[in-house]
């Protein structure tokens, strides 16, 4: 096999990519808050079988939230890579009148393809599918072997998908992301490192009574506390967390993701509340983002006497930050891949979001936060889309990294 063999297969597959792209974002799997990706699944297992590939491996924790595994074996002495993709979406939401096409029809216009999961990663899975295939027909494939990995549950907190799955798959050596690794561009970044995530609520106590005789008696507007607490908070707050290996990586802090509070008109809130999410970063924990909050607290009821607490959400807690050395065996593939895929390699970056990759790392398993085709900021809002183009430069660049991490790809100069 050579590499123009692989590259000229994966071009004659071009069709059939975005083809599969169409029918996998006609499947609805939006999750949450009712999750099942059955039919998707059940979808791709039809469409292996029908190209040769077998059925693949069913897995999971709860039947309706299944997760597939297809083994394409060369060399069993070999190193195993695994190409990781989520097949559930974001759901459309409140912003259902604000596409302009239909979310669960792939719509072609200027060279984008518009419709729900198309970045958020229905694409890149695709992608993955068709380099299998061009692989395996050119058998580019033989110095190992290449699992693809398509999970559930990762926009829930993956406890259904990787967070169960990856124990079950130490055996990888590698694996490899395909979440959208640009924000602003395609390929905006080879990302060693993925943010981490943890989701709490504040709980803010007010006086309830009517309100009629808040002139008369002293009242607490708990939902007026909770807007001030939200406002200082996003300025004032100030986490703990060490040093990085990329200078402007930081944690980030969004304050007021939800609100609640307020029982109906003629009352003074007695209890209100606003959601917070932390993107955490390498050497951050649990317990110390937690002794900060509360520290935070602590000194806003010392300085006006506001009553909050502060409360984890079950199953977001935390997850934690993921980080792949820049000298990893799948990271120097990668870089070769993208050099033959890619009109130039992207430098090496941090993904802003949080990824499946820490339930692979937390094995010892070597993994790539994000290299996918699309833009993150097309993600979870309307009108989601993404490019053509980089739709099928994808499925070369999974091609090439694939033969590169199977062949022991070393370092190439400028990759």
């Amino acid at each position: 096999m050579t590499t123009e063999e692989l590259a000229g297969r994966v071009r004659e597959l071009e069709g059939d990519l975005l083809e599969l792209v169409s029918q996998l974002i006609a499947i609805d799997s939006q999750i949450p808050p009712y999750g099942d990706e059955r039919a998707i699944v059940g979808f791709l297992r039809s469409y292996f079988a029908e190209h040769g590939l077998g059925s693949g491996t069913v897995l999971a924790k709860d039947p309706d939230r299944p997760n597939l595994v297809l083994r394409l074996e060369g060399d069993p002495s070999g190193p195993t890579l695994g190409l990781c993709g989520h097949v559930d979406t974001k759901p459309v939401g409140a912003a259902a009148d604000q596409w302009r096409t239909d979310p669960f029809s792939v719509t072609h216009v200027d060279g984008m393809l518009y419709g729900l999961g198309t970045s958020d990663m229905k694409a890149a899975v695709a992608a993955m599918i068709i380099a299998a295939r061009a692989g395996r027909d050119v058998g580019a494939f033989t110095g190992g072997s290449l699992e693809l990995v398509l999970v559930a549950d990762e926009e829930a907190g993956a406890t259904y998908g990787a967070q169960w799955l990856a124990p079950q798959l130490r055996h990888l050596d590698a694996c490899l992301i395909g979440e959208p690794s640009g924000w602003e561009r395609d390929w905006q970044g080879l990302h060693l490192v993925s943010r981490g995530l943890s989701c709490f609520r504040i709980r803010v106590a007010g006086t309830q009574r009517h309100s009629s005789l808040s002139d008369r008696l002293p009242s607490t507007n708990a939902c007026l506390e909770m807007a001030r607490l939200m406002t200082e908070m996003g300025e004032e707050l100030s986490l703990t967390y060490p040093g990085q290996v990329f200078a402007d990586l930081r944690p980030t802090v969004n304050t007021g993701v939800l609100v609640d509070g307020g029982v109906s008109f003629g009352v003074v809130p007695g209890e209100a509340s606003f959601g917070c999410e932390v993107r955490a970063v390498p050497g951050m924990s649990v317990e110390q983002l937690a002794a900060d909050v509360r520290g935070w607290l602590d000194k806003a009821h010392a300085d006006w006497g506001v009553e909050a607490t502060l409360t984890f959400e079950p199953g977001l807690t935390w997850i934690d930050p993921s980080e792949v050395a820049a000298d990893a065996a799948v990271v120097r593939a990668a870089r070769a891949g993208c050099a033959i895929a890619l009109e130039s390699p992207p430098p090496l970056s941090f993904f802003p979001g949080t990824t499946d990759a820490p339930w692979f790392t937390a094995q010892g398993i070597p993994t790539i936060p994000s290299l996918g085709p699309g833009i993150l900021t097309y993600c979870h809002g309307p009108n989601e889309a993404v490019s053509v183009r980089s739709v099928k430069e994808a499925a070369a660049v999974y091609a090439h990294t694939a033969a590169a991490f199977f062949a022991g790809a070393r370092d190439v100069d400028g990759a």
